[in-house]
This record gives structure tokens, C-alpha cells and sequence, in this order.
């Protein structure tokens, strides 16, 4: 018996929460009639092992991407396709088996893409879902690595949760942006001491006139001429909007790159069809989660998944979201002090002084229980965490950037 229901009844953590407590394998269809489309989310044992959009077939999304990683041509691509049109083998094991890519090539991209799928589906603010349980599911189980559904939950709230603030400085996809740094002083940082902090690397850095990035950093720096779009750049580099827009957001807040115009917005032939950079606001998705907590035991009375006669599954659950939100925020408010450091010279004296900035949305100084965040600036760097019931310090959720601590 099909399982179904409306995303604003029965929302999108709830149910990719409960499909991997009960280890459900099948097929969730999500339906969004607003932008005409529908994603469906394959299941094995409560793991997430494929994700395809009827906006953008994965297939014929991989295949692109992999033209515009230079990986493959555009006339090995329209081979391999016919090829797939005649044995009905899937596109990347034509493209592998063929020399055409290598294996790590194709589960790399794989992996980007479904989780990109899969992630895009948390922004949305309406639609149906309907879950059909299975015996089995097909699958490329050579080249995917089976996504947990905490994992999903963790990053899907992250990225929600740090859109609304990247959105405002990166608003669409077909900006363009420009290097205002000479790339010759670019270094690529080999990796720096567990405990040392971007915000020291960059200090050291800035001391010798050279500009430090991280070699994924790097990589999305060279790819800003002042011609590529956003979307030009994402698909350039393969790794998730997400990741790439959250760079970019850095590079302007640390004056690497400014503005240079719109370029032509990509059609759907030319990449994937999306929405905005946001559709959902960050503390919609946080009011989503804490209300859904407030609801675990309604809805495990009347939800399909329901096990009767047990406890509610979900209280202990609930509370692990909640706090890789808290986390999550955490996270965002450290890279946003940083970036206010590399500026000024030196931590500031409020949080509240980031919401002015423009860094944070007001709704990341306080965690998902509404309670605020410690913050003690010094003069050689600073102390963050959250708090407990009591307003004490959490030792498991701190983090010391004072110097020589």
C-alpha cells in the first residue's frame, strides 16, 4: 500500500527520517505542481542509493557535466548516448567501460549530482510525496556509495540553513564575477595544523603579501574570469552549488572577487533546471525541525510509518537534528568571524555586529531552542558556544580561537 500525504503535513525531515529508521527500500516521489516537477528518491534499507528529476534527467545532467568538466567531448558524449539508445546500459558505465572516463571520474560525479537532487528537494515549500515500498531496487551499485539518511538530514539543514545568507550577495545563477587579486599571489595551502585556524593561516598569509586558499578553494578561484557565470563555474569545477556558491560568498567577503555583470542565464539544455539559489528561508527549515519535534508523538499515533506499541522513535532522533543545527550555526558564525577579522584586523566586539554586516541572518545567534550563543572577544582571537538549559557553556559544543588555547 502506497503511502502519501502533502510536504506541509508530513515535512521532508520527517519523512526521510522515518524511511531510514524503519530501513524502508522502495521509491518517494516528491511532486511539486507549482514548478511542474517531480523527483524520486530510491531507498535500499533506509539508505538513499538514487535520486532522478523530471526537470533534468541524472543522466542526461551527468552527461553535460562531464562536457563541461572537459572530461569528455561533446562528440564522445552524442557516441556514448547512441550507443545507450541501442543497449539500454546506463550512460556512465558506457562512458567507464569505454575508456572514455575513469571509474573515480564517474562516481565522483555521480555522487554530486544525486546528492544535489536530493538536496534541492529541502528548499521546497509545497508539494505531495508518496512512498512505495519494494522489494528490491535497481541501482549502479559499482559506482554509488549509498547515502545515510542522518547524513542527508545534517547537510539538507546546513545548506537550508546557510542560503538565506549567501543569497544576498549571490542572488542568481548567471552573475559574473571577476578576480580583483593577481592570481600569481595566490599559494595553495597543502593543509594546516589540526589546530590552527583559517583565520591564522590567512594572518600568516596575509604577513608575506601572499593570499592563502585551500586547493578546493583554489580551484573555484581560477575558474572567476569576469565571463564564466555561477552556473558556468559550478559545472566547471564538479562539486555542489552549494559548495561553490559558499566559496564565492567567501572570496567577496574577503575582496578576492567583485561583480562584473549578469551573463546569458543557462538554458535547460545547457544545465539543470533549479529555482532560485533559495526557495525556503533558513529559519523556516528551523521552525520546520523544532515543530516537528514538538509533534513526535501525534505523529507517530497517526503516521503510516508508525510502529504500534512501541515508544516514539523519533524523540532521540528529533534531538540529534536539533543539534547538528546548533552545530551547523555554530559553524556559520565562526566562518563569519573570520571573514569580519580578515577585514578589521581583529574579532568583533558583538555578534550582533555580523547581523549588521550583513554575515549572518539574525536567527543564527541563537541555537534551535531560541537560546543565545556565548561570545567572548579578545585580543588574540575569541570564544564561541552554545549554551544549555541552565545558560552555562557547552564543553561539547565550544570553540576556542583564543591564542595559545
Amino acid at each position: 500500500m502506497a503511502l502519501e500525504g502533502t510536504i506541509r503535513d508530513f515535512g521532508l525531515p520527517d519523512i526521510f527520517q522515518l524511511i531510514g529508521l524503519q530501513r524502508k527500500t522502495g521509491l518517494l516521489t516528491l511532486t511539486n505542481e507549482k514548478d511542474d516537477e517531480s523527483v524520486t528518491v530510491t531507498f535500499e534499507n533506509g539508505m538513499v542509493v538514487m535520486a532522478d528529476s523530471s526537470a533534468r534527467r541524472l543522466e542526461d545532467r551527468l552527461g553535460n557535466v562531464l562536457v563541461k568538466q572537459g572530461k569528455i567531448t561533446r562528440e564522445r558524449l552524442d557516441e556514448a548516448l547512441a550507443v545507450q539508445k541501442q543497449t539500454l546500459q546506463r550512460l556512465g558505465h558506457i562512458l567507464a567501460s569505454g575508456s572514455a572516463i575513469t571509474t573515480k571520474d564517474l562516481r565522483d560525479a555521480l555522487q554530486v549530482q544525486i546528492s544535489q537532487i536530493v538536496f534541492r528537494v529541502f528548499r521546497w515549500r509545497d508539494g505531495r510525496y508518496q512512498f512505495t515500498p519494494a522489494e528490491a531496487v535497481d541501482y549502479d551499485r559499482e559506482n554509488f556509495v549509498p547515502m545515510s539518511t542522518d547524513f542527508i538530514l545534517m547537510e539538507g539543514i546546513r545548506m537550508v540553513d546557510e542560503w538565506p545568507i549567501i543569497e544576498k550577495k549571490i542572488p542568481s545563477f548567471d552573475i559574473v564575477f571577476r578576480p580583483v587579486v593577481d592570481p600569481s599571489l595566490i599559494d595553495v595551502a597543502a593543509g594546516g595544523a589540526p589546530d590552527t585556524s583559517v583565520a591564522e593561516r590567512r594572518s600568516a598569509a596575509s604577513a608575506t603579501g601572499r593570499i592563502r586558499l585551500a586547493a578546493e578553494e583554489e580551484r573555484v578561484f581560477r575558474k572567476v574570469d569576469g565571463v564564466r557565470t555561477v552556473q558556468a563555474i559550478i559545472d566547471g569545477t564538479g562539486t555542489g552549488e552549494f559548495e561553490v556558491c559558499r566559496t564565492l560568498f567567501d572570496f567577496l567577503n574577503r575582496n578576492l572577487i567583485a561583480p562584473a555583470g549578469r551573463g546569458t542565464a543557462p538554458t535547460l539544455e545547457e544545465s539543470e533546471a533549479r529555482p532560485a539559489v533559495s526557495s525556503v528561508p533558513g529559519y523556516a527549515v528551523a521552525g520546520l525541525v523544532v515543530a516537528l519535534g514538538v509533534a513526535g508523538l501525534a505523529v507517530q499515533c497517526r503516521s503510516p510509518f508508525a510502529v504500534t506499541g512501541l515508544s516514539p522513535v523519533l524523540s532521540g532522533s528529533y534531538t540529534g537534528v536539533l543539534e547538528g543545527a546548533t552545530l551547523s550555526r555554530l559553524a556559520r558564525l565562526d566562518r563569519a568571524i573570520e571573514a569580519w577579522s580578515a577585514t578589521h584586523g581583529a574579532p568583533p566586539s558583538a555578534l550582533e555586529d555580523l547581523v549588521r554586516a550583513g554575515l549572518v541572518d539574525r536567527s543564527h545567534l541563537r541555537d534551535p531552542w531560541a537560546r543565545p550563543f556565548h561570545y567572548e572577544p579578545g585580543p588574540h582571537g575569541y570564544l564561541l558556544s552554545a549554551v544549555d538549559e541552565s545558560g552555562a557553556s557547552r564543553a561539547d559544543a565550544t570553540l576556542d580561537r583564543r591564542g595559545g588555547r
